[in-house]
């Protein structure tokens, strides 16, 4: 089984410096419904794959713009860690974006009452997910965003899955992970396998894609 995570494009939202309690809410709600800027990549196919999405219209159109005849799944597993602001504030009152973004993670991983989603809720959903796509046990591809991708790749890594790619500090938008398990990997050929000595199953479709150059 090879899942391709892939982090949604970025998006349209336009963020301030400052924010009191209230604005700071609201802009996390705008986010969640824009749509995405550009992207500059041509659009390919799954070989088969399904595509499974968040709800948010950023992994929509993430999938959409990037695959053509994709057969694309929503999927409520795959959505951003949801985020509040730490405290109410008057509206004469302003702090830092920067503060309101760590101030809500600290609390997240408390699991403070206050944010909608505490780590340990957000470490269940993604035990959810990797449950069922194991029992599915099909190749597949995930669209998701940077916090709960983080938390997913971790998640993989404790059931001893591999996983390879970009974002290994910070997960920015496009970026791609592979997880495969440690099974189809062969240990030294570094997956430069010929098509004559594929040596693993990663080697192979290395060899497949040099092949069709």
């Amino acid at each position: 089984m090879k899942i391709l995570i892939i982090c949604s494009a970025k998006t349209t939202a336009r963020w301030e410096k400052r924010y009191h309690s209230a604005g700071f809410d609201r802009a996390l709600r705008q986010e969640r419904s824009c749509g995405i800027e550009k992207i500059h990549c041509k659009r390919g196919g799954t070989g088969g794959r399904p595509v499974y999405v968040s709800t948010h219209k950023s992994a929509q159109q993430t999938a959409e713009r990037l695959f053509s005849e994709a057969e694309i799944l929503t999927e409520p597993l795959l959505d951003e860690i949801p985020m509040r602001s730490y405290k109410d504030t008057p509206k004469e009152k302003e702090l830092s974006l920067g503060r309101w973004r760590f101030m809500a993670k600290q609390q997240w991983r408390r699991g403070d009452g206050r944010q909608p989603e505490s780590r340990q809720q957000s470490i269940a959903r993604a035990e959810k997910l990797i449950a069922r796509l194991e029992e599915q046990g099909q190749d597949c591809i995930l669209i998701s965003h940077p916090s709960f991708i983080k938390v997913l790749r971790k998640r993989f890594r404790r059931h001893g899955c591999l996983a390879a790619g970009s974002g290994n500090f910070v997960i920015a938008p496009m970026d791609r992970i592979l997880i495969t398990r440690p099974e189809m990997h062969c240990g030294g050929c570094g997956h430069n396998c010929l098509l004559s000595n594929p040596g693993c199953l990663i080697g192979q479709d290395a060899a497949k894609r040099r092949e069709k150059k």
